[in-house]
């Protein structure tokens, strides 16, 4: 594709190893998974990772040093917008590079952007026709995404009167959605939760949970989580006419909801079938790790 051809020369594949991206949690490093689940927003991830380079083939390939080229790290946000970089990280004389850095959690929500690059950072000594020569060429690049996922980073969380609505004043909690699958996710879910039901209120709120406000949020983790996926299989045939939709639509959140549940059913149930299809969704959604897990 034109869009892939570079006007200088780059590493063959193979040249640049990209090492999985880690995550410090509890003074451990994991590798990063698809989804952070129980990210509270504003909480701070720290993550790293090495890249190794092979010198000689590098050399060989684009005509550049080590010393010309980089590691830069940069990240996006989906829902905040926000782009930012750590500073470049230089090659070791044996190709490696490793990048430790700290995303800050107040600028952080919805789908994380990871791209990683090697770059030029200089005018190499000696141009040649073809070799890289502006500082910020990119030689080579990685993005991943990963997505912050839990109630309040998927669902903007709003307290409202039910009685001043539409809904039903005893219900305590409803969750708007759209079946327009081109539509961003984060701007048209949201769950709304009835002031009138004050002890769902405090549960949802930040801080230290008690036992019980705990159990309260799981069971609106739960219940939301079922709702989604419940929605999901209903579309299911709309899902399969693209084989992949914009990222953080309606469309590839509601894709990726249905790919990852372990339910063979085509939804709407039929009256005799129903029973049996809810068991099945609580079933999902703690395998989704959502909700009361077993203890």
């Amino acid at each position: 594709m034109p869009a892939d051809v570079h006007p200088y020369l780059v590493p063959k594949p193979g040249t640049v190893v990209w090492q999985p991206w880690m995550l410090l949690d509890a003074q451990e490093w994991f590798p990063i998974p698809a989804a952070v689940d129980g990210w509270d927003p504003g909480t701070d991830l720290r993550v790293g990772r090495r890249v190794q380079v092979d010198p000689t083939r590098f050399f060989q390939e684009t005509g550049l040093e080590l010393e010309d080229v980089a590691l830069t790290v940069s990240w996006t946000s989906s829902t905040t917008d926000m782009t930012e970089a750590s500073s470049p990280v230089p090659f070791e004389s044996n190709g490696a590079a490793v990048a430790d850095t700290l995303l800050v959690g107040k600028r952080l929500s919805g789908t994380l952007t990871l791209r990683s690059t090697v770059s030029l950072i200089r005018q190499p000594a000696r141009r040649a026709v073809g070799v890289a020569a502006v500082p910020g060429s990119v030689l080579a690049e990685h993005v991943q995404r990963v997505v912050l996922e839990n109630v309040s980073s998927m669902f903007p969380v709003h307290e409202i009167d039910f009685s001043h609505t539409r809904l039903s004043p005893t219900a305590s909690w409803h969750l708007e959605t759209t079946t327009e699958l081109i539509a961003p996710f984060y701007g048209t879910f949201r769950v709304l939760i009835n002031k009138r039901d004050r002890e769902l209120c405090t549960a949802v709120a930040r801080g230290t949970k008690d036992r019980r406000q705990q159990a309260l949020l799981d069971q609106l983790q739960a219940d939301v989580a079922a709702l989604l996926l419940e929605l999901a299989l209903h579309l299911r045939d709309e899902l399969a006419e693209r084989e992949e939709w914009p990222p953080d639509s309606v469309g590839d959140v509601l894709s990726r909801t249905v790919a990852a549940s372990p339910l063979a059913l085509a939804a709407p149930p039929s009256p005799a079938d129903l029973a049996d299809f809810r068991t099945q969704i609580s079933g999902a959604i703690r395998q989704f790790g959502r909700g009361r897990i077993f203890q």
